[in-house]
């Protein structure tokens, strides 16, 4: 197993001996506090917040189409009754 660092741009895992991130192509920086380490993963833990609150909304959309199609639906088989 290759030592891997965490990407300041992505957030995701690099191999430690990358200089640029294969992902995104931010230049990799070593940490050397505890600091720099705690802002990572508050930007890390914001973007995956951000990706759930994008899926939440997508699937709210979906659920509302759905919901719309399926009441045509019941009232069209109401109709041919």
């Amino acid at each position: 197993m290759f030592p891997v660092s965490v990407c300041k741009g992505c957030g995701r895992t690099i191999e430690s001996k990358f200089v640029y991130c294969p992902w995104c192509g931010q230049s990799k920086v070593s940490y050397e506090n505890q600091d720099s380490m705690e802002i990572l993963f508050d930007k890390l833990e914001e973007m995956q917040k951000d990706t759930h609150r994008k899926r939440i909304i997508k699937l709210e959309q979906e659920l509302a189409i759905l919901e719309k199609d399926l009441s045509i639906l019941v009232l069209s088989a109401e109709m041919h009754k």
